[in-house]
C-alpha cells in the first residue's frame, strides 16, 4: 500500500479509544458497537476507522463497555446487488418498527456479520447474515442437510425432460401460460449460482430466480430490499 494512501493515515479508532480510556482494545470495540463513540461529533461505527492526530474522539458520558448478544439478520436481497458489495447495508431498509425484535438499534448489530447463505448477484430472495456460531454451523457445515426452495420464471413451455435435467434439484411446474412457466425448484445446500447453472444446462433461460425458503424459514412477509432480525423462535 502506498505511503500516500489516505487509508494508511492515523491510527485505528479502537486503539485511540483504548488509549484515551486506559481500557482494552476489546472494551473499546464494545463501546464503538454500542454507538457510544463519535469522531469530530459524528457517530463512529467501525473499530478499524482511521483517525488522525487532530481529530476529536469522544465517548458518551457514563458509557460502559458491555458485550452485545450476537444476532442473525434476514434479508430479501434484490437482483443486481452482490452480497459482498461495498455499502451493502446502506442499500437496504429495516423492514418495520418491530424488525429488531427487542434488540437495540446499535452499530454492533452489523459488525462482523457473515453471509452464511449467499445468492449470486443476479438472483433475489432470502439471504442470511449471522454473528451466531450455531447458525453458521447449521447453514455451512450442515448445508447438505438443509433444503432450499426457489421460484423460477422461464419463457415459454417446459417439458418433463427439462425438469429431469435439473437434477440433483427437484423441479415441478406450479404455473404455466403460453408465454411463461413458473417452476418450483428444491435442492439441499446449493452453492450460489448453482441453480442458475442447472437451468442453463437444462436449456432453460431463467428470467427471474428467487429463493423463497431455507430449511423451515420462509421469505414470506419480507419486502424486497428489506432486512429484519431473526426471531427467537425461528429455526432453520
Amino acid at each position: 500500500m502506498s505511503v500516500d494512501d489516505p487509508s494508511d493515515a492515523g491510527e485505528r479508532l479502537s486503539k485511540r479509544v483504548a488509549a484515551q480510556l486506559s481500557c482494552s482494545r476489546r472494551e473499546a470495540e464494545q463501546l464503538i458497537a454500542q454507538g457510544a463513540v463519535t469522531v469530530d461529533g459524528l457517530a463512529a461505527t467501525l473499530p478499524q476507522q482511521r483517525v488522525g492526530p487532530g481529530q476529536r474522539v469522544a465517548v458518551a458520558h457514563g458509557a460502559r463497555p458491555q458485550s452485545l448478544p450476537p444476532g442473525t439478520l434476514i434479508v430479501h436481497k434484490p437482483a443486481g446487488l452482490a452480497c459482498d458489495a461495498a455499502g451493502f447495508w446502506a442499500q437496504l431498509r429495516r423492514d418495520a418498527d418491530d424488525a429488531l425484535h427487542g434488540r437495540p438499534a446499535l452499530p454492533g448489530l452489523f459488525m462482523g456479520q457473515r453471509c452464511v447463505a449467499p445468492l449470486a448477484p443476479d438472483e433475489s430472495g432470502l439471504v442470511v447474515f449471522t454473528q451466531v456460531p450455531g447458525v453458521a454451523r447449521r447453514l455451512l457445515d450442515d448445508a447438505p442437510l438443509v433444503e432450499h426452495e426457489f421460484s423460477i420464471d422461464v419463457p415459454g413451455a417446459v417439458d418433463p425432460a427439462q425438469l429431469q435435467r435439473l437434477r440433483p434439484a427437484r423441479a415441478s411446474i406450479n404455473r404455466q401460460s403460453p408465454e411463461r412457466t413458473g417452476l418450483r425448484v428444491v435442492m439441499h445446500g446449493p452453492e450460489p449460482g448453482q441453480i442458475g447453472t442447472l437451468c442453463v444446462a437444462a436449456g432453460l433461460a431463467a428470467e427471474s430466480l428467487r429463493r423463497l425458503r431455507i430449511g423451515r424459514l420462509p421469505l414470506a412477509g419480507l419486502a424486497v430490499g428489506h432486512w429484519r432480525c431473526l426471531r427467537v423462535q425461528e429455526r432453520f
